[in-house]
């Protein structure tokens, strides 16, 4: 008994000592990168990498990301390590302009990875009192907290729900406001715009079809839609379903809307009498006039043009409207009770008010049009979407994780989703979504039976919610 005492203590020690080499290996590391950021020698911080770092991370790439930051940061005065998540830790820098979050990957004492968030307090941050009903008495409820009291915060903030499925099990977590005038706390029924996470419901809806074989996924679009488009193809190509659901329909056009030159100027109220008032037939004009510049499927343009197109088709074949076709698929098979296009006058007390950068309330856009539509839905809602495209259980759930263009070692698009390898915890299925005042990101890690879901109702700090779903993500995998 006494040798096996010795041996553990003797192991004990190895190990406590063969972290701390860790650590100050990576202390190591940080610090000859932020001496090289702050004489601006980012060619010195691209050689600090080893054989993979350069084989796979473009010297371009590294230095103008380095320079970018630099620009914001300004020189960097002192460093901390805030996270020490096993491989990957994350280190505070303190700049003379702005803070930022250095995420770091090591291997053999050199750089493997990195990346940069501004998830991170600043000095600016002013220090208060954030409400919640996180009951902080497990390992996630603390892992959350932490990460959710950074995101709120920044002045910006007003409210987050944050939803998480995990090994079978639901959690929402709720933060901030859902309305600054009442001080009211978001819950899990209240509503939310979820921006373009909506396009993935169009891929499920459409991955239901083929399902049922009222579609098939190389279908020229033109099959579906009213009047003749000639237009429609590229040298004989045709427009497939297929390329409008990975947005490689061969235009690069965001949306086909013909906006006015001041729209980004006119406030909230306003953009949305426009879009309510907006005629189809114009929009069909606008349709009518579009030019494909490359053959559909060669080319990647993130388009909300080729998902409307979809939705035309959708209403065709079923012959509903998308509110309809939303309500009935998504209520009935995965218990989606909340979650539609318009809203009714009772459902407004639910809404979460949204707010723009400086704090000031805007319109939500309670009723879509035939030329733009927005989904509504709740966190117990979206969390119940999540649970069903971690699970995998409906064909058309697989059938849109499956990819149809690119590579998933770096970025792939299945039918809307958009997907990466993971590394060991397989692949990551996911999208984010904007409307004027709401934020949104769904992830999903099917192999892992994991997913989460962030919904917020202010109008800036998309990119945050990833930086967040990256460090609950990351602190998760080392528990």
């Amino acid at each position: 008994m006494k040798a096996f005492l010795v041996v553990s203590f003797l192991l004990a020690q190895l190990s406590s000592q063969a972290q701390l080499s860790t650590a100050a290996t990576y202390k190591a590391v940080n610090d000859s990168i932020i001496a090289r950021y702050n004489r601006n020698d980012f060619e010195a911080i691209y050689n600090t990498g080893n054989e993979w770092f350069k084989t796979n991370i473009s010297k371009d790439y590294c230095i103008s990301s380095f320079k970018e930051n630099k620009e914001i940061t300004g020189e960097i005065s002192s460093t901390v390590l805030t996270d020490d998540l096993g491989a990957v830790k994350h280190f505070k820098w303190t700049g003379k302009k702005k803070n930022l979050d250095f995420e770091l990957r090591v291997e053999d004492g050199q750089m493997k990875l990195f990346d940069f968030s501004y998830l991170v307090r600043q000095d600016s941050d002013p220090d208060k009192q954030v409400q919640t009903d996180n009951p902080l008495k497990t390992q996630l409820d603390s892992i959350v907290h932490k990460n959710a009291l950074i995101y709120m915060s920044d002045k910006k903030a007003a409210g987050i729900s944050i939803g998480v499925y995990k090994n079978g099990k639901k959690q929402i977590y709720n933060y901030g406001e859902a309305n600054k005038k009442t001080g009211a706390l978001p819950g899990s029924n209240t509503i939310y715009q979820i921006g373009s996470v909506a396009k993935t419901f169009i891929g499920t809806l459409l991955a239901q079809a083929v399902v049922e074989g009222k579609m098939h996924l190389n279908d020229d679009i033109r099959k579906y839609l009213k009047g003749n488009f000639p237009n429609l193809q590229y040298q004989g190509h045709a427009i497939q379903l297929v390329n409008l659901a990975n947005h490689t329909g061969g235009f690069n056009r965001f949306n086909l809307i013909d906006f006015p030159k001041d729209f980004d100027s006119w406030d909230s109220h306003k953009q949305n009498d426009f879009l309510y008032s907006y005629p189809t037939s114009r929009y069909l004009q606008d349709w009518h006039a579009l030019k494909l510049d490359t053959m559909p499927g060669t080319n990647y343009y993130y388009s909300l043009g080729g998902i409307m197109l979809l939705r035309m088709a959708l209403e065709k074949v079923y012959g509903k409207p998308l509110d309809n076709l939303v309500r009935d698929y998504f209520g009935t098979t995965f218990q989606m009770r909340n979650t539609k296009l318009n809203l009714a006058a009772a459902d407004t007390a639910q809404l979460a008010i949204p707010y723009n950068g400086n704090g000031e309330a805007m319109a939500p856009m309670l009723k879509s049009t035939e030329s733009l539509f927005t989904i509504k839905s709740t966190p117990a809602d979206m969390l119940k979407y999540v649970e069903a495209n971690v699970q995998e259980k409906e064909l058309a759930v697989l059938l849109s994780h499956k990819p149809t263009y690119g590579d998933v070692r770096w970025f792939a698009l299945g039918l809307t989703w958009m997907i990466t390898d993971s590394w060991d915890k397989g692949l990551r299925i996911f999208h984010s979504g904007h409307d004027a005042g709401y934020n949104t990101l769904c992830t999903m890690y099917p192999q892992s039976g994991l997913g989460f879901v962030f919904l917020s109702n202010e109008d800036e700090r998309q990119d945050y919610l990833f930086s967040l779903e990256k460090k609950i993500f990351q602190s998760l995998q080392i528990r």
